[in-house]
């Protein structure tokens, strides 16, 4: 799965911008932000979970790609997109209208646990400041995750 979504991600990187790991990455792991311009999410869901993530190109859309790695857990790591439309001033989304921006989260491992899951409570508040947009992002899960809140400038 992973190695899917990583072809994408490359084939994607013209309209993508790469930013710098996060400052405040939890536990002893690392983050990476990574904004597909021009770019929907496109799901293949089963009755109960998202089989696949993939992408489309849409110039409505924008992608905001998270990735935790963990350090201390080999082949272990944290997956979240979440699309956003590519022209607002603000959006505040909480509980089940988190569906609305298509808040996933995936777990890569070797795991019980691994595949992804829309979210449907936490909260996400993005805000365009003109200059970068402001993503703040709690998210809540029946599965256990390292990633459960993020303040970033984009």
């Amino acid at each position: 799965m992973s190695l899917i979504v990583l072809c994408v991600l490359i084939a994607c990187k013209s309209t993508q911008t790469e930013l710098p790991a996060l400052q405040n990455c939890p536990g002893e792991g690392d983050c990476v932000v990574q904004v597909f311009k021009e770019t929907r999410l496109n799901l293949v869901e089963t009755e109960s979970k998202v089989s696949k993530v993939a992408f489309e190109e849409d110039s409505d859309f924008q992608v905001i790609f998270i990735q935790y790695t963990d350090s201390n857990r080999k082949g272990y790591s944290e997956e979240i997109y979440l699309q956003i439309p590519s022209m607002f001033k603000e959006i505040h989304s909480k509980n089940l209208s988190l569906k609305n921006q298509k808040v996933l989260l995936g777990k890569v491992c070797d795991c019980e646990e691994a595949g992804f899951e829309k979210i449907t409570t936490g909260e996400l508040k993005v805000i365009d400041n003109r200059d970068f947009i402001s993503l703040h992002l709690e998210i809540k899960s029946q599965k256990t995750h390292k990633i459960k809140t993020l303040d970033i400038n984009i």
